[in-house]
């Protein structure tokens, strides 16, 4: 198996997992989670897997906006199916609120991790 492939499907599970047990504890017990927040975790696979190249591609690239943009987008498809997901079990849910903050948090993450992962000169 690929390292990087290996790298996406651990990463994935580690989310799924996690995702799970923060709306299981905040919501009620795993029994009143829907059947639709099970599935919709398998979507992290394939989120991962398309994204997961982005991130060396990211660590090698010298200028910090370009590098913060990887980085952005690297996590933009992963994060926005595991916040989405967490978001549309709230009653109070909204859309454009959930869509702003799903930006504003990969941005984060983005600046974040290129501050952490200068390239070697």
């Amino acid at each position: 198996m690929y390292p990087l492939l290996r790298i996406a499907l651990i990463a994935a599970v580690i989310m799924a997992a996690l995702n799970v047990f923060f709306a299981a504890s905040q919501y009620g017990g795993l029994n009143t989670l829907p059947l639709w927040f099970f599935l919709s975790q398998l979507l992290l696979i394939p989120a991962f897997i398309f994204n997961v190249q982005l991130f060396p591609q990211a660590s090698r690239t010298a200028d910090f906006a370009r590098r913060t943009g990887l980085y952005a987008l690297g996590w933009a498809l992963p994060f926005g199916v595991y916040k989405l997901s967490q978001d549309l079990l709230s009653p109070a849910f909204s859309l454009g609120v959930s869509l702003v903050s799903l930006l504003v948090t990969c941005l984060l993450f983005g600046v974040v991790m290129s501050f952490l992962r200068r390239p070697q000169s």
